[in-house]
């Protein structure tokens, strides 16, 4: 029985004895990043890629056949118009 007591009380003196004597640095304050709110026009974009996704996987029916008529007419025009957009917000925000 004194050996489990012997046991414990290292463990606690391991896991609080730093807490107990340790310097309490300050914590580095960071600014809350501002999040760029999400316009109209950016959430009907996002709303029509999303649509145009499931309604070419439906017309085309790449599980069926033709998946690479598919990748050409689905989400090849998606990533080209999205890339489209990275690209130019980053030219939008580095021109400042």
């Amino acid at each position: 029985m004194q050996e489990i007591l012997v046991v414990a009380a290292i463990a606690a003196a391991v896991f609080f004895l730093p807490r107990w004597l340790g310097r309490k640095s300050p914590e580095p304050v960071f600014a809350p990043r501002r999040r760029v709110p999400l316009w109209g026009w950016m959430r009907l974009a996002i709303l029509i890629t999303v649509l145009w996704l499931a309604g070419t996987a439906l017309y085309v029916k790449p599980w069926e056949d033709a998946p690479l008529l598919y990748l050409c007419v689905g989400p090849a025009p998606a990533l080209l118009f999205w890339g489209g957009v990275w690209v130019w917000h980053g030219f939008k925000k580095y021109r400042r």
